[in-house]
């Protein structure tokens, strides 16, 4: 009767004995979180500090870090040209039931980590989105963005990221993913190098025409200002030969017969002032130009007179 009991206590130690051996514990790493899948069908999530698990439950490390991953594609729009569309995914695992968890290693194998000598499974963001994520944001992206006519895409930009956007939230809630997703935005819109150059090229010709237009308006204006600059010195010039021709206006009218006559005499005189000169003597009448002429000429004997 001893030996049953005492082999009984010496099971029981074996067995407690083989129990806490199989008991795990660990610190909650970093930027992860701790999901243990006990054997009664409960689940338990540990967020920070420490965690057991007992020999038959199931631990889980998930990374709960906020991540961005980014799809980068070329999406064929109604104009037959390609458009490099960038579309980046902001979010983390929303992991806290047995179920979401079987939902993830369904979609992800799970990765054996050694931490703290123990042995864990890893369940990975980035494998998850590869896998699950991935497709649906580059379906959702090309059925939007390709009906657009190239031109029209980046005045659009806001609107067709609040539709693809408002699409993948509905898709990822449809399939009940255990993720929470912060953001889908359209980070990147690039036309293709040929389309880019072109543009570029028709842009330097209209930079070119402007800049011939705007030359041949500062040329107009200048040779307006010319003009008026022209027209004012003219009307100077009209206004100085108008002052000066009110002096000779008056010299010339105030010029009489008796005047020049008296000129005329004044000439004659100093014309005899010389040794070999001889001096006539004409009355005024004779003074006359064509008569004087006649009268020099006969006298001279060039002429001779008609009586």
């Amino acid at each position: 009767m001893k030996t049953n009991r005492t082999f009984g206590m010496i099971m029981i130690l074996i067995c407690v004995a083989f129990l806490a051996s199989a008991c795990s514990t660990g610190v909650v790493p970093p930027g992860s979180k701790v999901i243990i899948a006990k054997t009664d069908g409960t689940t338990e999530t540990i967020t920070n500090g420490k965690w057991t698990a007992t020999g038959r439950d199931r631990v889980y490390f998930l990374d709960s870090k906020l991540k961005s991953f980014t799809e980068k594609m070329e999406i064929l729009c109604a104009d037959d040209i390609n458009m490099t569309v960038e579309v980046k995914w902001l979010g983390s695992f929303a992991a806290n039931t047995d179920g979401q968890i079987k939902m993830i290693v369904e979609k992800v194998p799970t990765t054996k980590v050694e931490l703290d000598d123990k042995t864990v499974l890893q369940l990975s963001l980035e494998q998850f989105y590869k896998t699950a994520v991935s497709d649906i944001i580059r379906a959702n992206a090309r059925g939007i963005v390709a009906p657009y006519v190239t031109d029209n895409i980046r005045p659009a930009r806001k609107a067709i990221e609040a539709a693809i956007k408002k699409d993948v939230l509905a898709k990822l809630k449809s399939l009940g993913y255990p993720l929470n997703t912060s953001d889908v935005m359209v980070s990147n819109l690039d036309y293709p190098d040929e389309v880019t150059n072109m543009r570029k090229a028709i842009k330097n010709a209209q930079l070119k025409d402007q800049e011939k237009a705007a030359q041949a308006k500062a040329t107009l204006a200048q040779a307006k200002r010319d003009e008026e600059i022209a027209r004012e010195k003219g009307k100077a010039t009209i206004v100085e030969a108008q002052v000066e021709a009110k002096p000779n206006r008056f010299i010339s009218e105030s010029i009489t017969a008796q005047i020049l006559a008296k000129k005329q005499w004044d000439v004659l005189g100093t014309a005899a002032a010389g040794e070999n000169n001889a001096i006539w003597v004409l009355p005024y009448e004779a003074m006359k130009t064509t008569d004087m002429q006649q009268n020099i000429a006969m006298k001279s004997g060039r002429i001779r007179s008609s009586k």
